[in-house]
């Protein structure tokens, strides 16, 4: 059995003796007392308050009703959920249940600007650098590894319709686990790279501007666990795909999508 699979099975009987640890699956899952949130020097921090949230950020504490934590990337341990501009942030619901639900917070007071309800298994995966839109991973059966990823209008309060999908290939299935991220530094792109047991590896570049996605598979031979020591990183109009010693594997033109050993 893999590491990765080992995981999510630990993961999944967590959930069904507390309920609490995490959110949605795979993608982030909603931690308590985890990795926090930097925005400057400022740590914004989710705790559970006997049910409910306590949610910290430098000397202002408040209570959320609920049980939310800080969207966390599966594998890589790495908080997420802050606005672009640092004016809010966003937690998700922990546990597995019927619905999901995430709140906007205001970081300057901690004080909910939003709060939202979905029938389903949703969870975080971005934001625009707007704030307009968020974008969510929802699995549409008890196959975690399958996904789809949705825009929800954060202006209007609704989930729109349709998927965020690669329409140069319509037949790509998503499937995997996030073994890595890198974001411009307008926040507009978002390049996921994601391991594919059974499939190739691929990156998921994610357009958060005008809500579009290009999925760029790659060739890999050997044990996929071996990309969770990977690491992305962007060079001018080059996405770059480094191994644990920094040596360059594979490299992606982010405008046509062609990809290189060098």
């Amino acid at each position: 059995m893999n590491m990765i699979r080992s995981f999510v099975i630990a993961s999944l009987a967590a959930l069904a003796v507390s309920g609490a640890a995490y959110g949605a699956y795979p993608g982030t899952y909603g931690l308590q007392d985890g990795p926090m949130l930097q925005w400057g020097s400022l740590q914004i921090r989710a705790s559970n308050a006997a049910g409910d949230t306590a949610v910290s950020a430098g000397a202002k504490s408040v209570t959320v009703n609920g049980s939310y934590g800080i969207p966390t990337m599966i594998t890589t341990n790495t908080p997420l959920g802050l606005f672009h501009d640092g004016s809010a942030f966003v937690l998700q619901s922990t546990g597995i249940e019927k619905h999901s639900s995430f709140v906007v917070m205001r970081t300057e007071d901690l004080q909910v600007a939003q709060t939202i309800t979905l029938p389903g298994s949703f969870a975080f995966d971005a934001l625009a650098p707007d704030g307009r839109t968020l974008y969510l991973i929802e699995h549409r059966s008890s196959d975690f590894q399958h996904y789809v990823v949705r825009a929800y209008d954060l202006r209007s309060g609704s989930l729109l319709p349709g998927r965020i999908a690669d329409k140069a290939q319509s037949s790509w299935v998503m499937r995997g686990y996030p073994a890595a991220r890198v974001t411009t530094s307008s926040g507009r792109w978002v390049y996921t790279l994601y391991s594919n047991p059974g499939g190739s590896p691929f990156v998921h570049a994610l357009d958060t501007v005008k809500g579009v996605a290009h999925c760029v598979g790659f060739a890999w031979h050997g044990d996929q666990n071996q990309l969770l020591h990977y690491h992305l990183a962007i060079a001018g109009n080059r996405l770059l795909l480094r191994g644990p010693t920094g040596a360059l594997y594979r490299a992606i033109d982010r405008t046509t999508w062609a990809v290189r050993t060098r």
